[in-house]
């Protein structure tokens, strides 16, 4: 008997975010905890009242690239309010309470130093970027596939973009219409013969009969 091949699936656990942390993260001056988060949770505000920027703050700390997040590099993420303040040496972080299906707690943490460098952490231990990457993914979080937010942008690029067609799909629609518009042309040729034959009886006339003598 063959032996089956081992699953590479990765079990998922459930969980859902706790609360946010942010220390002088784009418009969050200073230390700002957001949250308690529950299973729905919206959050509302005029123009301008850093909801973007709590977006931003999540995707940061889950691991997507300063330039997604509307940086150049890492350091434009830092909070400063004026010329002064981004001249200093100014460091950052955010965190990321998760709580888990038991109800035990992760903390996910991404760092910018004063030279602008990025560090991750977990639990408060630091580690590369991969491992970081791993240990969200057994929570169902997928950096490179970002299938943890959905921004507004993303749905107006689906919203605008037109159906694909398969090349085959294609041939077979090509084969369709050649097909239809033969099929047109016979009977239109068809009809007209019909018409012409038509036209020939109505016109002839009868021969002349010969009157008996």
């Amino acid at each position: 008997m063959s032996k089956e091949a081992p699953s590479t699936a990765v079990a998922v656990r459930g969980g859902m975010i706790s609360r946010i942390e942010c220390d002088n993260f784009k418009s969050y001056k200073g230390h700002q905890v957001i949250g308690p988060f529950k299973q729905f949770t919206s959050i509302i505000g005029p123009n301008g009242s850093g909801k973007s920027n709590l977006m931003d703050a999540i995707s940061f700390v889950l691991g997507v690239q300063s330039a997604q997040l509307r940086g150049t590099v890492l350091r434009d993420l830092v909070y400063a309010f004026d010329l002064a303040d981004r001249e200093e040496s100014r460091t950052a972080f955010v965190k990321l309470i998760y709580e888990a299906e038991d109800g035990a707690e992760i903390c996910f943490s991404r760092h910018i130093d004063a030279s602008g460098t990025g560090q991750y952490k977990i639990d408060g231990k630091a580690c590369t970027a991969e491992a970081y990457s791993e240990r969200l993914k057994e929570h169902g979080i997928l950096i490179k596939a970002r299938n943890f937010l959905v921004f507004q942008g993303d749905i107006e690029s689906v919203a605008s973009k037109s159906p694909r067609i398969s090349p085959r799909s294609s041939s077979r629609s090509r084969a369709r219409r050649i097909s239809r518009r033969t099929t047109r042309t016979r009977s239109s040729s068809a009809r007209s013969a019909r018409r012409s034959s038509s036209r020939a009886c109505r016109g002839a006339r009868p021969p002349p009969l010969c009157a008996s003598r």
